[in-house]
């Protein structure tokens, strides 16, 4: 096969991804996660039900995707909040009240917290997260190398790691408002910067 044919064969595999994507996250936001079959979102998107699972695995692995998928949109938003401030604590601090206020009202996210105990999604937010977490804390380091250069990589993943797990957290159990719980790591990580002789 030559270069463009190999090209225009990703390009087609690729667009098979996001068709799949695109079914399986409507679908799920209708019926929820539980209640999902492979062979009528391998339907929607125009594609066979072999495609699916040779793309994801099986039914976990493509709800894991819609996951990831849904985590980028959320983190996209929470990149122009964070490149608002200068300050790293208050940048923490707005973009986690943002995250959790835009990821309560998302439709996915929605539905998957009111039916915790028969939509199998709530554990790629409780127990099998760490896609979801991966995900997002490399995209944060990622942006944090980007607004905050002079920041050692690995202070930049902890502060992502945490932020990513509290924000989970408070999503999964509310106790109080984003803005609380926000307060919250802005002031661990004013902590740690001090504590690691930064200039705040």
């Amino acid at each position: 096969m030559t270069a463009t044919g190999e090209s225009a064969s990703t390009e087609r595999a690729r667009g098979a991804r996001e068709r799949v994507l695109d079914a399986a996250e409507r679908r799920a936001t209708e019926v929820g996660m539980a209640k999902l079959r492979v062979g009528h979102v391998a339907e929607l998107a125009g594609v066979s039900r072999q495609t699916v699972y040779n793309e994801f695995g099986d039914k976990f692995g493509l709800a894991e995707a819609v996951a990831v998928r849904v985590t980028d949109r959320l983190v996209d938003a929470i990149e122009v909040e964070l490149a608002r401030h200068r300050s790293l604590p208050d940048a923490v601090a707005s973009g986690m009240a943002l995250a959790l206020r835009v990821a309560a009202e998302q439709p996915l996210v929605q539905l998957t917290l009111a039916r915790k105990d028969d939509d199998d999604m709530i554990a790629l937010l409780t127990t099998d997260a760490a896609a979801v977490i991966d995900a997002a804390t490399r995209r944060l380091v990622e942006i944090g190398v980007k607004l905050w250069p002079e920041m050692l990589l690995g202070d930049l993943l902890l502060i992502a790691d945490l932020a990513t797990r509290m924000t989970i957290s408070h999503l999964v159990c509310i106790t109080e408002s984003p803005e609380e719980a926000a307060a919250k790591l802005a002031t661990w990580v004013k902590a740690l910067l001090i504590s690691r002789g930064y200039r705040i």
